[in-house]
């Protein structure tokens, strides 16, 4: 009889641990961006990230993705909504890629530019497509 207590008992407790870890939210870290080791010719105009990247037998291909989500929030460069296309490029200028970092001068709500810089997440190369793997938040 005490056995059938210790599994109910058991089965409970794993009943309600499935449960609070089914509720809890889980928050996703954003995996950094990889398509810079094995892309080339990395530029940036407007929102759009082309490259030349190495497909798996390793012949090159020109590439392009429009990133996600990342906003200029006065003179900051931020991921906000990773669902929406990025608008930076409506109030920033110079802007520019270096691997997986954007950078350039964002104007601020009083007009002002200043130079900022934010992480490209959650691209890699896909057999020489530019692609979202991840989230970029």
């Amino acid at each position: 009889m005490k056995l059938g207590k210790l599994i109910n008992a058991i089965a409970a407790l794993i009943f309600v641990f499935s449960v609070a870890l089914i509720a809890s939210p889980l928050t996703a870290v954003a995996a950094p961006s990889s398509y810079q080791q094995t892309c080339s010719d990395i530029s940036l105009r407007d929102n759009v990230l082309s490259a030349i990247c190495r497909k798996r037998d390793q012949s090159p291909n020109q590439t392009a993705i429009t990133l996600k989500g990342i906003e200029n929030i006065d003179g900051t460069l931020k991921v906000v909504d990773p669902q929406k296309t990025a608008n930076f490029n409506l109030s920033c200028a110079g802007t520019s890629v270096a691997g997986a970092q954007i950078s350039g001068q964002c104007r601020k709500m009083n007009g002002q530019f200043v130079q900022t810089a934010t992480s490209i997440n959650g691209i890699e190369n896909i057999d020489g497509v530019l692609k979202y793997t991840s989230s970029p938040s």
